[in-house]
């Protein structure tokens, strides 16, 4: 069966993109409403098939899984190669803001990780092959269609990926409960890639001695860590603070 993606936003963000391919669209009901219209003039543009067929139909394909009456299918989940994403950060002459997510499994997670890295200009994901989730349908609609616009990379090991980084002249900084330098002492406007580890298990070890400077997050609260998701997002916006802070 073709891969799937489902939900009003994931699907109208899938085509405006250029990384997902929809071959076709299917529809549960008779009368659509402005944003699944919206989606349908999109589809009819680019020429990709609608079809009308039942709602039991959607459910048994989503799994249950909130599809708002649309599906789409598909050609193949994609991922970019890192040849690809560095090509594209030199042609921009750009400061580097990569994130390497060392191992989260949580399909949730991820999909926040997306949507929150696209925000705050992350120029490219790298994600384990083994013992980690994928780009998955689930993934795809927790990122809100975020997953359709950012170009993520699955690396079969991160601490050689991380070396690569390191050759293009990028610092690679982890994120560590135990690391005494606190993400507010440290220079984030540079060529950066952010090392966040599994839910609660963290970086790696050898991840962790691949990286250039290890951090954390100040927590004068009485939990001891915050999800990854979470974390992702103060350290993303404390980066983008620092970058618009020098443009002043």
């Amino acid at each position: 069966m073709c891969p799937i993606i489902y939900g009003i936003h994931p699907i109208e963000e899938a085509l405006k993109s250029s990384l997902l391919q929809i071959q076709k669209i299917l529809i549960s009901a008779q009368t659509p409403h402005p944003p699944l219209q919206s989606i349908l003039d999109l589809a009819n543009r680019k020429k990709i098939p609608v079809t009308l067929t039942q709602k039991e139909i959607l459910e048994r394909m989503t799994k249950g899984g909130v599809h708002q009456n649309v599906v789409g299918l598909i050609k193949e989940t994609p991922y970019a190669d890192l040849r690809g994403i560095l090509s594209h950060w030199k042609k921009k002459g750009t400061k580097a803001l990569f994130l390497i997510l060392d191992g989260i499994q949580d399909p949730q997670n991820l999909g926040s990780l997306i949507r929150t890295a696209l925000g705050c200009g992350v120029q490219g994901i790298f994600i384990p092959k083994d013992r980690s989730v994928g780009v998955t349908p689930v993934v795809i609609k927790a990122s809100a269609g975020a997953a359709a616009h950012l170009p993520i990379v699955k690396v079969v090991n991160v601490a050689n990926t991380i070396d690569a980084l390191k050759k293009e002249g990028i610092w690679v900084y982890g994120a560590s409960g135990e690391a005494k330098d606190l993400i507010y002492q440290l220079d984030l406007n540079t060529d950066l890639a952010i090392v966040i580890g599994a839910e609660g298990k963290g970086i790696r070890p050898l991840v962790k001695k691949k990286c250039d400077r290890l951090f954390s997050i100040p927590m004068p609260g009485p939990i001891s860590s915050f999800n990854a998701s979470v974390s992702s997002g103060m350290i993303l916006y404390e980066a983008m603070r620092q970058r618009f802070a020098k443009e002043e």
